[in-house]
């Protein structure tokens, strides 16, 4: 499950990181759909890996799966986090877009 939310937490940002290259500039609608989308399935699925971690690190399920000691929570945790600012940034980012597209409609419809 860690694994999965690091990919989509990569993912996150590798998206918003294509407006630096300038690739995301030709269709910025998708680029911030992926980007609000990697987040929305990386921040529930580490959440789900957490609690199951810390049960395998306990011994209550001593023959599924590896342990998640030490060696998988640093990452889950920095998964969380980089899915949590992914949002942060990018919904602000979407409100102001919808934003301004409603002040032109209103210009346009007052003209």
């Amino acid at each position: 499950m860690a694994k999965v939310s690091g990919f989509f937490a990569l993912g996150a940002v590798g998206f918003l990181g294509n407006f630096a290259t300038g690739t995301a500039w030709l269709n910025p609608g998708i680029f911030v759909a992926f980007a609000l989308l990697c987040p929305l399935i990386a921040i529930p699925t580490v959440h789900i890996a957490l609690p199951h971690s810390r049960l395998r690190s306990s011994g209550r399920y001593p023959h599924r799966g590896h342990r998640f000691d030490d060696e998988g929570r640093g990452p889950a945790l920095a998964n969380i986090l980089t899915g949590w600012l992914t949002l942060i940034v990018c919904l602000p980012a979407v409100l102001v877009f919808v934003g301004l597209i409603a002040g032109l409609a209103v210009l346009v419809d007052s003209v």
